[in-house]
């Protein structure tokens, strides 16, 4: 495949994260005695019937969604018996967005879930856990704690509700957050003491504000931000948008451009071009911010690259010379197979605090 179908790839990506941003796709593992086995749920008729009755109710209630409802939802039913890690591992065909365990989940399955989802998003894997009560601090795990969830007669645990969650994260559109989201079959939640705190210390809970139940600040367990590492990875819509964005601009790169291609410097202009149309179309679409994007060929690892090459060589001469050279002379070095981007944007937030001045005349 040549270069200009390279770009018109990275287009395609950036519609599929527009879209997927704003209708995600919920992944759920359920433990059932009957229907072992992967499905794809479309519509409510997609369910298997010989699932038991709290299982169905489940899917149903991850069905819903928020302002959109999830674009699809894969199910992952395992024996009661069987390792959670079984159910994981069924869903590895599926790219998917958020994750969700069995109604009665145990404490000691959802921390191997939690650790499971943080080991798969060191590598290529995009979804975040919704789990109950699971003090992660990672963003790639939403910690649901919401006791005394009552719908009509009924009273949810947190492990019960979470696939309702995950809807709503999943139906939820770009330019939106899940903040506040209203749940409106709740008709009661146990009280939050100091949901400030609860909020700081990454947790995710239902708040009744005497109108509605809804959904607090949308935060992910992450409460430890390193040196190098955003404050944005707090935010559930945030982290989101940003494993979308990481997931098809390198899985398009892989399959379009890698081994296809001389790495010639102009080969990599035209690249540079494709991956600012990539961010142009994301910003049209509200998912970045409008003019604070770009792609460049990334000088210093370049110099790094290089001058590590000739170190380990032990040519000196080399490594003089490469140290003498401008940025801009570097990226026109050969790096061999070797391409070195460097890809930046701005996720957008959406309006979440308002702070209102009401003057008396």
């Amino acid at each position: 495949m040549g270069l200009p179908e390279l770009t018109f790839s990275l287009k395609k990506a950036a519609d599929n994260v527009a879209a997927r941003v704003s209708s995600g796709i919920v992944a759920m593992i359920l433990r059932d005695a009957k229907a072992n086995g992967l499905h794809t749920i479309n519509r409510e008729s997609d369910i298997p019937s010989e699932l038991g009755v709290a299982n169905v109710a489940a899917v149903k209630r991850a069905m819903m969604g928020y302002i959109a409802k999830p674009a699809v939802i894969y199910l992952s039913v395992i024996g009661v018996d069987t390792p959670i890690a079984t159910g994981f591992q069924a869903l590895a065909v599926h790219s998917y967005d958020y994750l969700v365990g069995p109604t009665d989940i145990s404490t000691e399955d959802a921390k191997s879930l939690s650790d499971l989802v943080k080991a798969q998003r060191l590598k290529r894997y995009v979804g975040k856990a919704v789990l109950p009560n699971v003090e992660a601090d990672n963003e790639g795990i939403v910690n649901f704690v919401s006791t005394g969830i009552k719908v009509g007669g009924d009273t949810f645990t947190p492990a019960q509700y979470a696939g309702r969650i995950a809807g709503i994260l999943a139906g939820t559109p770009a330019e939106c957050s899940a903040t506040y989201a209203s749940l409106e079959e709740v008709t009661g939640v146990d009280t939050v003491e100091n949901p400030d705190a609860a909020v700081d210390a990454g947790k995710l809970f239902l708040i009744d504000d005497g109108r509605r139940v809804k959904l607090s600040r949308a935060v992910t367990s992450k409460t430890t931000v390193g040196q190098t590492e955003p404050e944005m990875l707090k935010k559930i819509k945030l982290v989101a948008a940003l494993d979308l964005i990481r997931y098809y601009a390198i899985a398009t790169v892989e399959d379009d451009y890698l081994g296809k291609c001389p790495n010639t410097y102009d080969n990599k202009c035209i690249l540079l071009v494709g991956f600012s149309d990539f961010f142009a179309s994301l910003a049209a679409q509200q998912v970045i911010k409008d003019g604070n994007y770009g792609a460049e060929l990334d000088a210093d690892a370049i110099r790094e690259f290089l001058v590590k090459q000739a170190t380990d060589a032990g040519n000196t001469t080399e490594v003089t010379r490469l140290k003498k050279l401008s940025d801009e002379e570097l990226r026109k070095e050969d790096t061999g197979s070797h391409v070195f981007l460097y890809l930046y944007g701005r996720v957008l937030d959406a309006m979440e605090d308002f702070h209102i001045t009401l003057e008396a005349k």
